[in-house]
């Protein structure tokens, strides 16, 4: 008797490749951003305690946002496996809405800069709450696509939603 050999169809082994460099590619660069928006997201949330200074963290910012265009145009440029372009364009939809959230908080601090603002004024900080919850939340549902993206199979739903995720855990 010969060895034993699984019945039904094979998967590509071409598929499995691509899926790999895919998942080797997009976890690098993932965990890149992920880190990066985590460090501003801290600074934001600082600017809003009002224990940051608002001149130095625009330096910071605008670095911090130039860093994620780049990480953006990469991650636009890659190849996703057909089954999860859906997923993968939420993952950069989510990147631009925190991308926004960094915009937000950049005006925040433009407006301290303004000559004629009272220094009561809570203008400043309207902009850094809202920039603060747009890079927490969008780093949220980045995380929860991310995971999806990385343990996806071929065969499965590539949905990153609740019920996926506890029909998972179970």
């Amino acid at each position: 008797m010969g060895p034993l050999r699984r019945r039904g169809p094979k998967r590509p082994k071409a598929h499995g490749r691509e899926l790999q460099a895919y998942r080797r590619s997009l976890a690098e660069l993932t965990t890149m951003i992920d880190l990066e928006l985590a460090t501003l997201g801290d600074l934001v949330d600082a600017l809003r305690r009002r224990d940051a200074d608002p001149d130095e963290a625009l330096v910071d910012l605008q670095a911090g946002e130039e860093k994620l265009d780049l990480a953006a145009e990469s991650l636009r440029a890659m190849l996703a496996p057909e089954e999860l372009h859906g997923l993968h364009a939420e993952y950069e939809g989510s990147l631009e809405r925190a991308l926004r959230g960094i915009v937000t908080a950049e005006r925040g601090c433009g407006i301290t800069q303004l000559p004629y603002r009272p220094p009561d004024d809570d203008e400043p900080l309207i902009y850094w709450k809202r920039g603060h919850l747009n890079i927490l939340h969008a780093r949220l549902r980045m995380q929860e696509v991310i995971a999806t993206l990385l343990t996806w199979e071929p065969g499965m739903p590539a949905e990153a939603t609740v019920a996926t995720r506890l029909g998972r855990a179970r």
